[in-house]
């Protein structure tokens, strides 16, 4: 038994603000695909963007089986959060938006529970068709030419029989535009066991892409119960369950930022919440800049700004705070093996209840649920 690694595209174009399409071979033993896309930015484009890294412009990536069964459906920035709660790295790309030079994204889709599982996988002969689907909306105002994509599949080779016993289907099962004070109840699906529930928090933006409200303003209580409401698993803030992610999993989250933005212009850290950041200037006339990073005190949400100069200086900075891509998660994965994971149809109705906050910056901002469930052979 062996792990294979090979290009299945090599830079194939990625059409700016359109669907790319695969068909993934007949038969394979599927662990994971690696994802690597890149293109040129148009010069200075995004200066004003909190939308500004590659990540944030792939709306959704999918793998669909026949034609109809969902079996991978998230965004970019969801994606990102996924690989690094299966064990990848929190910081994998350089963001960055000064001149031309190339913006990368890089990413894994997992079927296992992690990167080469060696016990669940995507068996690719039980199906007619495995297609890959990735979306982006980036358009000819962002980047100057066409993106380009690598697909490099992982399998595990020479075992006899499917050493698979099951995969994970991962999909945004339900997208929410928050009213504010408003409650929203949601019903958890029963088909399928289910690992995790991640919650996905956007607040609303200001004009200079500020963050209006931090996640946990917008999201102020969640409730979790099973049996109908016989069972309290959670009734706290987004705030505590942010803590309570971060005492389990116990990594600090850290996140990269090459900032060129303008001067009070905001910009997405990938963080939740961010509680510091380090930097230093990056002068490009190759002469020491008489000007230190500054950024704009007191802010701690999910976007941070400059206190810009007006010279041609950029911000390299490390950002550590909490919650990776604003996700915070419900985990049933002790052990993490199918038996342990919640029976949705054992314990109906898992309910899931959001409790949005009063302020008017609460209206319109995004609640992402990601449900991650086995799917047994």
């Amino acid at each position: 038994m062996y792990w294979q690694s090979e290009f299945l595209r090599n830079a194939a174009a990625w059409t700016r603000n359109s669907t790319y399409r695969l068909d993934l071979p007949q038969n394979g033993f599927l662990s994971s695909i690696i994802l690597h896309g890149r293109g040129t930015p148009v010069v200075d484009a995004r200066l004003t963007d909190h939308l500004w890294r590659f990540l944030d412009g792939v709306s959704k990536i999918e793998v669909v089986l026949n034609g109809s069964t969902v079996c991978k459906s998230f965004t970019g920035q969801v994606g990102h959060f996924l690989q690094w709660k299966d064990g990848g790295p929190a910081i994998v790309d350089q963001h960055h938006n000064y001149g031309t030079s190339t913006l990368r994204w890089h990413s894994v889709i997992n079927f296992g529970r992690h990167f080469k599982d060696t016990l669940y996988g995507l068996d690719l002969s039980r199906w007619d068709n495995v297609e890959l689907r990735l979306t982006n909306d980036w358009t000819s105002s962002d980047f100057s030419a066409e993106h380009a994509i690598d697909v490099i599949p992982v399998y595990l080779r020479d075992t006899v029989a499917n050493p698979f016993r099951g995969y994970f289907r991962t999909e945004e099962w339900n997208t929410y535009t928050t009213v504010a004070s408003e409650k929203k109840y949601l019903e958890l699906p029963t088909e399928h066991k289910i690992r995790r529930v991640v919650i996905q928090t956007t607040p609303t933006f200001s004009a200079t892409g500020n963050a209006n409200r931090t996640p946990y303003s917008t999201l102020s209580d969640i409730e979790f119960f099973l049996r109908t409401g016989q069972l309290k698993v959670f009734d706290a803030t987004l705030r505590e369950l942010w803590f309570e992610n971060l005492f389990m999993d116990g990594r600090d989250v850290l996140q990269g930022a090459e900032s060129y933005h303008n001067d009070g212009e905001g910009f997405l850290t990938g963080l939740g919440q961010t509680l510091y950041k380090a930097g230093v200037v990056l002068s490009p006339d190759g002469s020491q800049s008489t000007w230190a990073p500054d950024m704009v005190p007191g802010e701690d949400s999910s976007t941070q700004s400059r206190q810009a100069d007006g010279s041609n200086d950029q911000f390299s900075l490390l950002l550590a705070g909490l919650s990776l891509e604003n996700c915070a998660w419900f985990d049933f994965t002790q052990p993490d093996e199918p038996e342990g994971y919640l029976d949705p149809e054992m314990n109906k109705t898992v309910q899931l209840n959001y409790t949005i906050g009063s302020n008017a910056n609460d209206t319109g901002a995004t609640i992402r649920t990601v449900l991650d469930r086995f799917v047994p052979y």
